[in-house]
This record gives C-alpha cells, sequence and structure tokens, in this order.
C-alpha cells in the first residue's frame, strides 16, 4: 500500500467516484476516463473507529474486459467512447485512441492487434465492415441494449449502453459482433448472457476483496462494520448492474432449453425422415413465444433500473395463461401433468406492470417443474388455481414433490439462497419474485408444505 502522489496519480476531474466516497464515505462504482486509459472504477471507504482514513480504488481497463472476452469466445468487441468525454490533453499523449467510423465516438485501436494475437487472423479478416459499423452506431443512439442480424457475413450485432452511475451521463457503449456460418438469434442471447456474467464476476471477486480488507481491523469493530456495509449492500443491490445481470440468467435458463431443445428436436426428426408437417407451425409458435418473453425481460430489468415502469389495466387469467403457454412445452418434455382452477368466464381486472405477474409465475412453476425432475416424481403434476375471496385475490401454485425441508423453508426467500447446483441456479429467483409482488404490486408471496408438496399463495388486494 504506498501513496499514490508518490507515482504522480493525482486523481483528474473525471474521477467522479473518488471525490463521491471522499464526500459520502460509502462505496461506488462506475465506468471512468483515468490519466492512463478508461474502465471500470470500484471504489471502497477504509473507516475505522468512525474516522474516515482515506479509500481503496480498483480498476479493470477497457482492454482487459475485452481481450478476456474475445480470448474465450469467437465475438469482435470494444468500448466506443464519445470524444468529448476525453481531455484533449490525454488524447493527445495517449496514442491507443482513435477516432471511430462516425464523428464524435473514438475506440482503442489496440483492441484488434489483441483479436489478432488470438485468432492467428489479419486485420483486414477480422475488422467490421462500414455496414456493420453503421448498425453497432445506429443502435448505439438508441441509449439501450438490444441486438440484431445482419445479413453480411452471418453477423449479430449487440450494444450495451455505458452510463456514469453518478452523474447519469450516457457516455458512450460497449459493441460485440458475433461471427461464423452457424450464427443464429440464439447464439446472441447466449453470448450477451457470458459478457454479462463477466461483469457480475468481477463484482463478486471485488466484494470478496472487500471482506479480505476488512478482517485486518479490530475484530469488535469489524463486526460492526461487517454489519453495517451488509445493509448498505442489501439497499444498493436493486441498483447494481450485477444483480441485474444474475436475473436475467437467471429468468433466461428455461427459454433458451426450451428453444435449443425445440430446435434440437425439429433437426433429428427431420434426420430420421419422422418430421410431421403440422409440427413445424406448433413449435416454430413455441419458439417464437420464449424469444418475445426473452426480450420482455430485458426490457422489465430496463424498466427497474430506469424507474419508467408502466402499470396499466389487464386480466388475471390473460397473464396467467401467457405464462403457462410459455412454459408449457418444458413441462410436456418433462411428463408433467398441469392442472388447471381456473375460471375464464369471470375477467379479473387489475393494474400493474403486466411482465412483473408473468416473471413471478414462472419463477415459481420453473421451481416446481425442478424439484419434480430432480426427486424423479412418477406421475408428477403442477395445480395452479385462481380464486377470489373476500377482497382478496389468491394465485396458488402447488406440486407433488413431497415439500421443501423444513431447515430450508424459512430462508427460500433470501437473495443468494438456493438449493439447487450453482450452475443451475443463482438464489435470486424467488427473492426478486417476492420483492416484485410485495413492493411493485403491493401484496404477499408466502409459501407452505401441504400435503402433496409446496404450496406458494400469491394475494394481492383488489382495487
Amino acid at each position: 500500500m504506498v501513496n499514490p502522489l508518490d507515482f504522480d496519480r493525482k486523481t483528474s476531474n473525471k474521477r467522479e467516484t473518488l471525490k463521491y466516497v471522499q464526500q459520502h464515505k460509502v462505496p461506488t462504482s462506475s465506468y471512468e476516463i483515468g490519466k492512463f486509459g478508461s474502465g471500470y472504477r470500484f471504489v471502497y471507504p477504509i473507516i475505522k473507529n468512525n474516522i474516515y482514513l482515506g479509500l481503496i480504488s480498483l480498476t479493470f481497463s477497457e482492454e482487459a474486459i475485452t481481450k478476456s472476452l474475445m480470448k474465450q469466445y469467437d465475438v469482435l468487441s470494444n468500448f466506443i467512447i464519445k470524444k468529448d468525454m476525453f481531455d484533449k490533453d490525454f488524447l493527445k499523449n495517449n496514442k491507443s485512441y482513435k477516432d471511430a467510423h462516425f464523428a464524435g465516438f473514438i475506440h482503442n485501436k489496440t483492441i484488434l492487434e489483441d483479436l489478432k494475437l488470438e485468432s492467428k487472423k489479419k486485420i483486414i479478416d477480422i475488422k467490421p465492415s462500414y455496414e456493420i459499423s453503421k448498425k453497432l452506431y445506429e443502435l448505439g443512439q438508441k441509449k439501450e441494449a438490444s441486438s440484431i442480424f445482419v445479413n453480411e457475413k452471418d453477423s449479430i450485432v449487440t450494444v450495451i449502453p455505458i452510463y456514469h452511475n453518478i452523474s447519469n451521463m450516457y457516455e458512450g457503449f460497449v459493441s460485440i459482433i458475433s461471427k461464423g456460418e452457424t450464427i443464429n438469434l440464439l447464439n446472441t442471447n447466449y453470448y450477451t448472457i457470458l459478457f454479462l456474467f463477466i461483469f457480475l464476476y468481477l463484482s463478486v471477486m471485488l466484494l470478496f476483496l472487500q471482506q479480505k480488507i476488512k478482517a485486518v481491523l479490530d475484530k469488535e469493530l469489524t463486526k460492526q462494520m461487517i454489519k453495517k456495509d451488509q445493509q448498505l449492500l442489501e439497499q444498493a443491490k436493486m441498483a447494481q448492474m450485477g444483480e441485474m445481470i444474475g436475473n436475467i440468467a437467471h429468468q433466461w435458463r428455461q427459454p433458451l432449453s426450451a428453444i435449443s431443445t425445440i430446435a434440437s428436436g425439429i433437426k433429428l426428426n427431420h434426420e430420421f425422415g419422422m418430421l410431421q408437417e403440422n409440427d413445424i407451425p406448433k413449435n416454430m409458435d413455441l419458439i417464437v413465444d420464449n424469444t418475445k418473453y426473452l426480450s420482455k425481460t430485458i426490457d422489465t430489468f430496463r424498466d427497474f433500473i430506469k424507474e419508467k415502469r408502466v402499470e396499466k389495466e389487464v386480466i388475471i387469467q390473460d397473464r396467467i395463461e401467457e405464462s403457462l403457454k410459455i412454459i408449457q412445452a418444458s413441462l410436456e418434455n418433462n411428463h408433467i401433468k398441469l392442472i388447471k382452477n381456473i375460471d375464464y368466464q369471470t375477467p379479473i381486472k387489475y393494474k400493474m406492470i403486466p411482465e412483473e405477474l408473468a416473471q413471478v409465475l414462472i419463477n415459481i412453476l420453473n421451481n416446481a417443474k425442478d424439484a419434480i425432475i430432480h426427486k424423479k416424481i412418477e406421475d408428477s403434476w403442477i395445480k395452479i388455481s385462481l380464486i377470489i375471496k373476500s377482497n382478496k385475490i389468491l394465485i396458488t401454485i402447488e406440486d407433488n414433490a413431497k415439500g421443501i425441508e423444513e431447515v430450508n423453508i424459512a430462508k427460500i426467500f433470501d437473495p443468494y439462497f438456493t438449493t439447487k447446483h450453482q450452475s443451475q441456479g443463482t438464489g435470486l429467483g424467488l427473492y426478486m419474485s417476492k420483492t416484485i409482488i410485495e413492493k411493485h404490486l403491493g401484496g404477499s408471496l408466502s409459501v407452505k408444505n401441504s400435503e402433496n408438496g409446496a404450496l406458494f399463495t400469491i394475494e394481492l388486494y383488489r382495487q
């Protein structure tokens, strides 16, 4: 640990995160441009005996992020940053940056050299064409995460906007270009998730490092510090990119699996001459429904962060039916009977954000399905009921998977708690479901064991 001033690393006007932590004494992070380059900065205050001693700043350069991504996957990635975000002296002294295809943006030219070393190809073979670059900048100007398919060389073009967490200023975007003869829309989702997981992994490692730093302090004071830090983290989790990544991945796993299963089944039946013509429209509809759900999930979580959620009056039965339609194929493939106890003759109207209820229902249905598969239940079933009781709307989901262990049932809604293997669950699905029902819809979500298995109950108060 050294004094940064000894190495002439004085903080510049662009490093708002350092000033923010110095002023507010709380951790923060953001994309920033420093004295020697740009990337993501994570800053943590050092406090002992309630006295602010200083701060710790950890950075991950854009070159390190893109190089790691391109080393593992067949993609071309770069950070496209607005030119006015850089000081003129910085651009004059740093020869790594050059003007991008379109005015007002610059990018790091060493990225292509990194990719050249990894792919063993010439720059001209991997450098994006003008047409692809044009699509990138068109998407980037929308200032939201999105992907499109470009016919030229079967390319998938993806952009992820970059905002400063403190000033909320739009600084540019991350570009990802996937290439290959066999690339399709499923690959777009796959690579996007993997890219986002890289950021989640870095965030987790930084939090682990923070705990190690605290261990050197006095034990009694450390206990108090950990308690305070955890309270701050709980309050900030909904606004952190790491939680958004985890939730998107949790929501996408089943739809992606369903799409893959349907596509593989069609291909296999075609190879063995067993493909029936009337099977194609049904399977294509299921793929479209799942891809629409993936797109809606991104919109939902983007709205969570930007706090621009729009409520409208919906029919509860319709929202339930749309959720069941998405998961129906997965249940049938695993020989799970779906029992519906729903009155469709009397529409029940409710004002809400439409995608949120579907997200909760699919979370619970997926958990029920996973429990049945894990326990190898024969004659398995899942029953969903819609009941009107006084001024309450009750939605219950019950399975016959023999219930949840008593030691786990009290922790089932805790963040990051999961009974599944790490590769199958993040522990965020039920936590987010409870948050949506209780904080967004003003209802309640509870669980208990019935005679058959787990019984989840959603209570909404009639408006």
